[in-house]
């Protein structure tokens, strides 16, 4: 008899980070993998990225469509209210031995949700973060309070997720997928990847940028991003392959900006999506990264890339030397570009170490899932685990 095992992914991100485990869990032959495509995946507007999941071989198990047409915080909140009905109506009549999530969006929340009114048991990867700019911080430790395992990304995060009152046998320290992707896959060289996406990168030096919407601010969305612009523009020099953003409350106000300034700068280029493989090759031959993507907080560190950090998005997460964090503005950013750029940084960069583990998590992720099915837990009733603090 199989056990099913049901993961949720609904942006381009993170079904790159989920890869090394959706494999391992596809080759049990005791598992039935059943994976659910939602979001920002399904939408050509931000790359239908659907397409990438089926060519790394996975047959989706549904296809749920969440957003809406529109491009705001109410848009977020009724694509939400659509998620839950839709994942409600799923589990009922697809009820999964566990579903197992990434993260903090809102249709991962929405699914959470669905799954544990039904009495679904829940596994959290990448819980016990803070990211004070977004509304991802509080989506984040409402998933975690509706789990019942956990599978951090350091010590410092399992902490913070025993904090919120979860038994400790059942939080664990594994560190990120983006660091095994990052030790194992195999990566193009940079005249393949020039080939492949069809921009010349081998005549100049090259940064990549993503920045997404900073989703627990008003009304400042355009102001940075041009901001941005206006510091990009004092590297004429400098090449840039600009990842869009995501499909969060102003992410299309984004990408309407960055394609329509694409047509007045050669030595610009914009795609919806690369990809894992491509973008982790194009992030290890590039100067640096610049934005609000966790993948400078994560990934690059662990690349020896610099990153520019700018504005809150990512504020409260674990910092390596190797980030310079800046405000949204021209000159702020421009500052943090010539920083990473130094010789005197590059030292710095090459001897960052990463907090995120050896590479190894996914395979400490299947091991703990394999020991829940086998121990046939049904229930998930968890008493509150207090800290018992002094004075």
């Amino acid at each position: 008899m199989k056990h099913s095992v049901c993961v949720v992914t609904g942006t381009r991100a993170e079904f790159g980070l989920l890869q090394p485990l959706l494999n391992r869990l596809n080759n049990d032959k005791k598992i039935e993998l059943r994976l659910v495509v939602t979001g920002s995946h399904l939408s050509k507007e931000f790359g239908d990225t659907q397409n990438e999941i089926e060519q790394a071989g996975f047959l989706p198990h549904a296809r749920i469509p969440v957003l809406t047409e529109e491009d705001s915080k109410v848009g977020m909140a009724k694509a939400t209210a659509k998620a839950l009905s839709a994942f409600t109506d799923y589990f009922a009549d697809n009820r999964p031995r566990l579903l197992i999530i990434l993260g903090d969006r809102y249709e991962i929340f929405a699914a959470a949700v669905a799954a544990a009114i039904l009495g679904i048991p829940i596994a959290h990867i990448h819980g016990g973060e803070t990211t004070e700019g977004a509304i991802d911080e509080f989506l984040r430790h409402s998933i975690t309070k509706m789990s019942y395992l956990h599978f951090t990304a350091c010590e410092e995060y399992r902490r913070r997720v025993i904090q919120l009152g979860e038994a400790p046998e059942r939080v664990f320290n594994v560190g990120a997928l983006g660091i095994e992707n990052i030790l194992h896959l195999p990566l193009l060289t940079l005249s393949e990847l020039q080939e492949n996406i069809g921009f010349g990168l081998d005549d100049a030096p090259y940064c990549m940028v993503t920045f997404h919407p900073v989703t627990l601010e008003e009304n400042t969305i355009e102001e940075q991003i041009c901001e941005l612009i206006r510091a990009m523009d004092l590297f004429p020099e400098m090449k840039f392959i600009i990842t869009k953003a995501n499909a969060d409350a102003g992410g299309r106000t984004i990408n309407r900006i960055w394609d329509e300034e694409a047509k007045k700068h050669t030595n610009w280029h914009v795609v919806p999506s690369l990809g894992v493989r491509r973008y982790l090759t194009a992030l290890k031959y590039a100067k640096m990264i610049i934005g609000n993507s966790s993948s400078g907080i994560t990934e690059a560190p662990a690349m020896h890339i610099p990153t520019v950090n700018i504005g809150d998005r990512q504020k409260g997460r674990m910092l390596t030397d190797s980030i310079i964090c800046c405000s949204p503005q021209k000159d702020s950013i421009a500052a943090a570009m010539e920083k990473a750029l130094s010789p005197a940084f590059k030292v710095i960069v090459e001897n960052t170490k990463c907090p995120y583990g050896d590479g190894n998590t996914s395979e400490k992720i299947y091991k703990e899932v394999c020991q829940f099915i086998s121990c046939n837990i049904t229930s998930i009733k968890k008493s509150f685990y207090d800290i018992h603090f002094e004075g």
